[in-house]
């Protein structure tokens, strides 16, 4: 057995532990989208506009090691089958990307898009079937430990996960408004999350971003968005950890015209009964 081979043995033998989690933890880890037993929502909260809270940590000491996990063994060891084999398809986009700010580093390790791709599903998939996933991590630049989902400390430091589309303001357009939600895990001080919201794939053409920062929304103190050209940056007076990645996606799967219809039904839901 080869020293990658000792590896990924040891990361699997970690992520598959046999010990039963308490009741607080099984509550943390199941999914909530716009209602129980399902998957977690992204939070919202009126600051600057509609935000949504998401994100995943990785600890230092942890971190060579897991990011030679593929998203497809992320979702097995979160326990969604059906999205483990959706990150093994040649739809699926690898990133394995990390940026650091703050005292954080985030990890992006990949997205896919389609209709009935997790095991996990709930109501708002009978509206909006076409679903994009997104697997992150975040873990401490000075590789200390972060708290387990069962920890009381746990909620004490944030995070937030979202796609912003160029183009559109992002307290407007965010995992929050596009139907989104988690599911994560803490492992050896490693935080995990899977993040799920509207397909993101019709926006191809325009550009597409994914937001990974501290707090619970996004607003302009976070991010700093372009009236004329549409872009969106990191607000270079933040004084939170904040990223940007920029999705690698295909434009020949963009669909204007039903990324138009989308828009207005988030921009003037008054408008669409």
């Amino acid at each position: 057995m080869d020293r990658y081979e000792e590896l990924e043995q040891l990361l699997t033998q970690a992520l598959s532990s046999t010990a039963e989690p308490d009741e607080a933890l099984n509550q943390k880890i199941k999914y909530r989208i716009k209602e129980s037993k399902t998957m977690k929502p992204a939070r919202k909260r009126i600051a600057v506009a509609f935000v949504a809270a998401v994100i995943f940590i990785m600890s230092g000491s942890a971190f060579a090691a897991w990011r030679l996990l593929s998203p497809k063994q992320i979702a097995e060891n979160l326990g969604d089958k059906a999205l483990a084999k959706a990150f093994d398809s040649e739809n699926a986009v690898l990133i394995n990307k990390s940026v650091t700010s703050g005292d954080y580093i985030f990890t992006l390790y990949g997205i896919t898009s389609g209709t009935n791709l997790s095991d996990f599903r709930s109501s708002i998939e009978d509206i909006h079937p076409d679903r994009t996933y997104a697997v992150v991590s975040i873990e401490r630049e000075d590789g200390s430990p972060m708290p387990e989902v069962s920890d009381e400390s746990y909620d004490e430091t944030t995070f937030i996960v979202s796609p912003l589309i160029k183009g559109q303001k992002p307290w407007q357009v965010n995992i929050c408004t596009m139907n989104g939600g988690y599911i994560e895990r803490v492992v050896d001080g490693v935080h995990y999350r899977i993040i799920e919201c509207d397909s993101i794939e019709m926006f191809a053409d325009r550009g597409v971003y994914l937001y990974a920062g501290t707090g619970s929304f996004i607003d302009n103190q976070k991010v700093s968005y372009n009236e004329e050209t549409g872009e969106i940056t990191i607000n270079a007076d933040n004084k939170e950890a904040g990223v940007l990645f920029d999705l690698p996606l295909d434009v020949e799967k963009a669909n204007h015209e039903k990324a138009e219809r989308y828009l207005e039904e988030i921009l003037n839901p008054a408008s669409n009964p």
